[in-house]
């Protein structure tokens, strides 16, 4: 491929290079909280209080369907549950859509312009050239190894991208956000029904007991009463039954899938430090070699420094994530039982 062919590519406009600022790049896994909120309010939420409305307190009501529509806080655990669900299977799609792209650019689009590239071409117009072909493959203009290479051959340090993984996976732990207040509130709302279901049973106990004046009453007030008290603990257990067998599976779901999105995040980095920044950086450095013995032996040295600065780094990356997910794991075990 020749520097004219390459300089073909800069008929980009000035909006599409603004897109294509790693700096203002989103996360591109990152799925927003309120499409999935809306839509449960719609399809679950509603239906699930308009059926408590009419049909909760029917004595035909089979006992499995008031596990779910019996009480007012039901419908409301059950909410949160879809809605999670919902986030996370959205946010799973992204991530296969990202890992594809990813796979893509890596075997494919990369080698493709590493192979075929002139030596005199400069990072920038690689750069353009690399955009054009990635767009053109369907890989979008914020996928997280593009913007690293974007990051990378606009700058003349070779360290410009060091702090780009620890950014990622802020951004990874900040797309959790819902699902994790979801597995929190989950249990939480099962307690509140809890607590409301007894309080509701003592209240009636109370009200009863306040109203029989002689014992001999007592036994005619148990008989009319005892059924009401009776529904608040069935309210007061079938939330917190509920909002246990809930909240396991959606803790699971969140869980696998964290692990998932963190090892795409960790497959870029190894990916990145041993294969593709290896690649670009000698041809950085074969563009700014000169003829002299000496120049030569210092680019050698020069180059054997960064592979161990990456080797470094990705441990140091790695080190990292294994300290998050022993922080994660604390705070899911024992941190919720303190």
């Amino acid at each position: 491929m020749t520097t004219e062919a390459i300089n073909q590519t800069t008929d980009f406009t000035n909006h599409n290079e603004r897109i294509n600022t790693p700096q203002q790049q989103s996360y591109p896994v990152e799925q927003p909280f309120q499409s999935p909120l809306i839509i449960t309010i719609i399809l679950v939420l509603i239906p699930a209080i308009l059926i408590y409305w009419f049909f909760g307190d029917s004595n035909e009501f089979p006992r499995s369907l008031k596990l779910f529509f019996g009480n007012w806080i039901s419908p409301i655990i059950l909410w949160f549950f879809t809605a999670s669900f919902f986030h996370l299977l959205l946010k799973r799609g992204k991530l296969r859509k990202e890992q594809q792209q990813t796979h893509l650019l890596t075997k494919r689009i990369l080698p493709s312009i590493l192979v075929d590239i002139d030596t005199d071409v400069s990072a920038p117009q690689l750069n353009q050239y690399l955009q054009q072909s990635a767009a053109k493959n369907g890989v979008k203009h914020n996928n997280l190894l593009l913007n690293r290479l974007s990051l990378f051959l606009n700058h003349q340090e070779n360290d410009v991208d060091e702090t780009f993984g620890i950014k990622e996976r802020e951004f990874m732990r900040g797309s959790f956000s819902l699902s994790r207040f979801m597995v929190w509130a989950i249990p939480i709302m099962g307690f509140i029904g809890t607590v409301w279901g007894i309080s509701n049973g003592i209240a009636h106990f109370s009200d009863a007991m306040t109203n029989t004046s002689s014992v001999t009453d007592v036994s005619a007030m148990l008989k009319e009463n005892l059924p009401l008290v009776t529904n608040s603990l069935a309210t007061a257990f079938d939330t917190t039954l509920l909002a246990l067998l809930l909240s396991i599976p959606l803790m699971m779901v969140m869980i696998w899938l964290e692990k998932q999105e963190e090892g795409y995040l960790i497959d870029i980095e190894e990916n990145w430090f041993h294969n593709i920044k290896p690649k670009l950086t000698h041809g950085k450095t074969n563009t700014n070699t000169l003829i002299s013995g000496d120049n030569q032996t210092t680019t050698v040295d020069s180059a054997s420094n960064i592979v161990v600065a990456n080797e470094i780094k990705l441990l140091s990356t790695q080190i990292k994530a294994l300290q998050e997910t022993m922080e994660d794991l604390y705070e899911t075990v024992f941190a919720s039982k303190l």
